[in-house]
């Protein structure tokens, strides 16, 4: 049996999954990679496919492994080229597994669907059902992440040599900058920092105001840590020389969390531009 292969349409559509794809890598793995390089990884895929795909007297397990294996990894290390070995392997799961995802609910929209059952799927279609499935999984991912910056974190904070754990708000109204670095500023309990700092005390200090309810100027005095690791539900953040404002007195009612975390911590980027 012989079939047609219309290269130009299998690259379109080859081109338009892949980049799908790469995109959903991007939403999921904060990353800042440019749509441009984006781009240029699902054209590169698209166009490796269609040569893999036409080459006469290749086997199939060849062209099985070239698919999955060194286009798969080439797309990713060109749309993300900033990404490290581990980063880059994380990805590659990341993109089977959407790949499968995507496969497993085109399959059902066929079978399941009368239309598309009797007469089949065409490109328009095909396209279609991947842009929906994009919508929905970013729909979910972003209500997934707004959960999550709304929540209370274990957190680990060093300095000197010592550390202590604390529980932490993840607030998103904490808007504190510290005014010379710019940099985000934590809210800490001074108490709860007694047995990191104990009798000592960092040499960065800076004076960082702020407004509050009930208190339109006020003053915090702050200091720049070793490192601050933030516990999530699958992973955690590792902050080098984080800003903290010292508060005198209690954050919460039942010491249900002795920290403030800036919103901008759980936000890290990959450096995978």
């Amino acid at each position: 049996m012989k079939y047609k292969l219309y290269i130009d349409a299998f690259f379109l559509l080859n081109f338009f999954m892949d980049t799908l794809l790469l995109f959903l890598i991007r939403k999921v793995l904060n990353c800042t990679a440019t749509r441009l390089r984006v781009l240029l990884g699902g054209a590169f895929g698209a166009g490796m496919t269609c040569i893999v795909t036409v080459v006469p007297f290749v086997p199939a397990w060849i062209k099985l492994l070239a698919g999955y294996g060194f286009i798969s990894i080439c797309m990713i290390r060109i749309s993300f080229s900033g990404m490290n070995f581990r980063m880059a392997l994380r990805a590659s799961l990341y993109l089977y597994g959407f790949a499968f995802l995507l496969g497993g609910v085109i399959q059902a929209v066929w079978v399941q669907i009368p239309f598309f059952r009797t007469y089949g799927m065409g490109i328009l279609s095909l396209c279609m059902t991947g842009v929906i499935v994009y919508i929905l999984f970013v729909f979910w991912h972003t209500a997934k992440q707004k959960h999550r910056r709304q929540g209370i974190f274990t957190v680990r904070v060093a300095w000197n040599g010592r550390e202590t754990t604390l529980k932490a708000l993840l607030d998103t109204g904490n808007s504190l900058l510290e005014p010379i670095s710019r940099k985000p500023v934590s809210i800490v309990e001074r108490q709860a920092l007694e047995p990191v700092f104990g009798e000592e005390k960092p040499d960065l200090f800076r004076v960082i105001p702020f407004h509050s309810i009930g208190k339109a100027h006020g003053i915090l005095d702050g200091y720049e840590l070793t490192e601050l690791i933030i516990f999530g539900e699958n992973e955690k953040i590792k902050i080098d020389k984080p800003m903290v404002g010292l508060y005198d007195g209690k954050l919460s009612e039942g010491a249900a969390y002795q920290m403030i975390l800036h919103p901008t911590l759980t936000e890290k980027q990959e450096e995978c531009s």
